[in-house]
């Protein structure tokens, strides 16, 4: 499982989770918002490296960005 959040919302998220002793569960970080825009827009967003750290977090993995 990974939980999917944006850049202005990842620290409350990480905070969160330690409070509900979930702190393991690892996070993708997208640019900030997702919510309110285009399509087009928030799919833009999606980069390499959201994809990469998903992948990683699903295979128990550490992300290396592309960039």
């Amino acid at each position: 499982m990974v939980g999917l959040v944006t850049e202005q919302f990842a620290g409350f998220a990480r905070e969160l989770l330690a409070q509900r002793n979930a702190g393991s569960l690892p996070l993708a970080v997208v640019q900030h918002p997702v919510g309110g825009i285009r399509r087009e827009e928030a799919a833009a967003r999606i980069t390499d490296d959201v994809i990469v750290a998903v992948v990683a977090a699903l295979q128990n993995a550490p992300a290396e960005p592309r960039s």
